[in-house]
């Protein structure tokens, strides 16, 4: 038997809505290591993107370097595998590789050694773990039928094809050699993997990899997906250990709980446990009337001070509110980050639907081929701030009798068409 953890898409120094989320991955990575302090763990696997950038902040390089040099200070004979994702640079995460693989720490970076695994020693049995980083055109070529010349691929599914024939036939040798077990550890979008909204995602189906070419591994390890899920049989995304969108909010509202997983290869096969990650703060994401969340925090408000218990759990988590109200609410970011102080997403979108229709635009700025007066659209102005003043005529048509800022208007707007004002 083997025991391993797995985890990927950490993605350490990521901003979110303008939020650094550099303190909630400390914690997120703290977690991280004490678990790994149980001494039934072999090997540590994380399947990519470790840093949301290919140029990562100091900040998170600091972070990154300050959880190895202490899983290993607790845990010396821990192995630890890494290998880049597409958010990563493969040279700037293998720097002084060759020095840390004498401490324990693997950085496969490099597709052309995907056949050169690794071995570790488990609970009286080994097994040999293949790397395979995230696969930039052209970093894997394939001989021309003549065996005249190297042809490089550009595609990742050939090149995931020319790589899965390369590793097959040495799983096959080190099998022979008495190894027990093999796991690949690889960044790349399974076909039939489910994506969470917050990865860089392709196009299409054309760079997806069909998880059937690595069916010789008695476990496949990926990274890309920040939904954890399982691809195929044996095959397994963790998804990302924190939620990097609205979309990965708290599955009370729809979105979906973070894991580690913790991994057990036994004669039987492939025992999964997800473990759990409990997040410095949720991502959480609301809807309903400006009223609901406002609380008394505008002086001329009549709403009073709400006990939703929805609000009262939200009131620190990073949150997103979606408007459902009619008509715009000024400021209101502002104002509800008096009562929720991170706050990073608001959206008004019914009312701004519901503006651009009326007003003949569209949610770009764009204006249909339809004549409106000014004063058509200075009226649906005041609607949007103010609430219904009467239905509108399309038409351009006002009635006479209107007073207020709407008669002050067309007042203005007559002298400017007469040519009375100045400029």
């Amino acid at each position: 038997m083997i025991k391993f953890l797995h985890t990927a898409d950490l993605h350490l120094g990521k901003v979110f809505h303008d939020q650094s989320l550099v303190e909630d991955q400390a914690v997120m990575l703290e977690d991280l290591a004490r678990l790994l302090a149980d001494e039934s763990y072999a090997a540590l696997l994380i399947a990519g993107d470790v840093y949301d950038r290919s140029i990562p902040s100091p900040e998170a390089v600091e972070l990154f370097g300050s959880f190895l040099g202490k899983v290993k200070k607790q845990r010396p004979s821990l192995e630890i595998i890494v290998i880049p994702g597409n958010h990563d640079s493969a040279s700037r995460l293998g720097f002084g590789r060759e020095l840390f693989a004498h401490l324990g720490i693997r950085f496969g970076v490099s597709a052309e050694e995907c056949d050169k695994p690794l071995i570790v020693e488990g609970d009286g049995e080994s097994c040999a773990f293949f790397f395979l980083p995230f696969l930039n055109p052209g970093v894997l070529s394939k001989e021309s039928p003549e065996g005249t010349e190297e042809i490089p691929l550009r595609s990742q599914s050939a090149m995931a094809e020319e790589a899965a024939r390369r590793m097959e036939r040495a799983r096959q040798e080190f099998a022979g050699q008495g190894h027990a077990y093999s796991v690949l550890v690889a960044h790349l979008f399974a076909s039939g993997g489910t994506n969470a909204g917050s990865e860089r995602v392709f196009l299409g189906n054309a760079e997806s990899v069909n998880p059937a070419l690595f069916s010789g591994f008695d476990y496949i390890a990926l990274g890309h997906l920040h939904r954890c899920q399982s691809a195929g049989e044996k095959v397994w995304y963790p998804g990302s250990p924190l939620a990097y969108s609205f979309g990965e909010s708290s599955p009370q509202r729809g979105g979906q709980d973070k894991y580690f997983l913790s991994v057990e290869l036994e004669e039987g096969g492939a025992k999964i446990e997800k473990i759990p990650v409990k997040p410095r703060r949720k991502v959480t994401s609301l809807s309903g009337p400006f009223a609901r969340f406002a609380g008394g925090t505008l002086p001329d408000t009549s709403a009073e001070k709400t006990e939703d218990p929805e609000l009262l759990a939200a009131a620190e988590d990073y949150l997103e509110i979606r408007l459902t109200d009619r008509g715009i609410t000024e400021n209101a970011r502002e104002l509800l980050r008096k009562r929720f102080p991170y706050l990073l997403s608001l959206k008004q979108d019914e009312a701004l639907a519901r503006l651009s229709s009326i007003s003949g635009t569209s949610r770009d700025g764009r204006r249909n081929t339809q004549s409106r007066g000014l004063d058509v659209d200075f009226k649906e102005f005041l609607s949007s701030l103010y609430g219904e003043i009467e239905q509108p005529d399309v038409s351009g048509d006002i009635s006479a009798d209107l007073t207020g800022e709407i008669g002050l208007f067309r007042a203005l707007l007559a002298e400017v068409e007469s040519g009375v004002l100045e400029e």
